[in-house]
């Protein structure tokens, strides 16, 4: 099945024309010493040599990635806008891009010259990322709005509330659970532990205290597993976190005063996903653009993102008695 993206890819343009100028000059300069510095200290002096050519590869896989990451996060800010507004996530690869493009033309020059320290070259990088940022912002000001509607699924709120409410009135000890765990949630809670314990039993035979804090990241990174759980009984709302069921959030339900399916654009509302706060309301979700938003006696609103949200509301309506 053929993916068709919303989001232009010309507007990568800067990211992409700053990597091919670098690979061009690499290309053209000659043949590349077989032994160089690679690594340098705080004064610019050497303290590691290698081939130039890992410096270069990692500079253009680091570059590539990052362009990748940037037209994924593109595409969703486009499927998730609902008018035309500026996306600040497209500067991302516009900035790492070409200042990784100028780092590397200066240490092309600094092979070139023969000098013992190697200075930043901040004459190469600022020009490169200054010229990408402009041209990105006006890309992103010509790119056209292209309304994106995602299949929708809305459950019959009727039915639900009839079952809720027999429910309710057959069980004491009501509980309702509503789930979102996402794929990249289990992914990045297994295969980034196992990274990072790996660099820990490699590192820590030369450096105790390098793999001493790889294993303690990998151990809470693993922490998100299982996603977030949303808990209704008929006392409180709670939201627990991860394998460990960290709560994140308590709410009474005499608290609640008002709630509503609400839709949101979760990059530009809120920057990401996760626990997020902006002006109007806490919001707490891992996917979606849809949730319930709760409006409490006191203090900010709080969303609730549900990939079921109109049974979450029903029984919510059903527990307080509210429209």
């Amino acid at each position: 099945m053929k993916i068709k993206l919303v989001h232009p890819l010309w507007t990568h343009l800067p990211s992409v024309v700053a990597l091919i100028i670098l690979v061009i000059y690499i290309l053209t300069t000659g043949p590349l010493p077989a032994e160089a510095p690679v690594h340098f200290g705080f004064s610019g002096e050497p303290n590691r040599y290698g081939s130039p050519w890992e410096v270069f590869g990692i500079t253009i896989g680091l570059s590539v990635i990052f362009i990748l990451v940037s037209i994924l996060f593109d595409e969703l800010w486009a499927r998730q806008e609902k008018a035309k507004s500026f996306n600040w996530l497209s500067l991302m690869d516009d900035i790492f891009v070409p200042f990784m493009a100028g780092v590397g033309l200066g240490y092309l020059s600094f092979l070139k010259s023969g000098d013992d320290s190697f200075s930043f070259p901040w004459a190469y990088a600022l020009p490169m990322v200054g010229g990408a940022v402009a041209l990105a912002i006006i890309l992103d000001t010509l790119r056209p709005y292209r309304p994106y509607s995602a299949p929708l699924t809305i459950e019959d709120s009727p039915t639900l509330k009839a079952e809720i409410a027999k429910s309710l009135k057959e069980n004491a000890s009501f509980v309702y659970w509503d789930y979102q765990n996402p794929f990249y949630v289990s992914l990045i809670t297994v295969v980034l532990p196992l990274v990072m314990f790996l660099v820990a039993a490699i590192t820590s035979f030369s450096q105790i205290w390098v793999g001493v804090v790889m294993l303690v990241v990998g151990i809470t990174l693993i922490i998100p597993y299982g996603g977030q759980r949303t808990l209704v009984t008929r006392n409180q709302v709670a939201i627990r976190w991860g394998i460990l069921g960290i709560r994140v959030l308590r709410l009474k339900i005499t608290d609640i005063t008002g709630m509503t399916v609400h839709e949101f654009q979760p990059l530009k509302d809120f920057g990401g996903y996760g626990i997020r706060i902006n002006r109007e309301m806490t919001a707490y979700y891992l996917r979606g653009n849809r949730g319930i938003k709760i409006t409490k006696t006191k203090g900010k609103a709080v969303l609730i993102g549900s990939d079921h949200p109109e049974a979450l509301l029903a029984v919510l309506q059903g527990i307080t008695g509210l429209e």
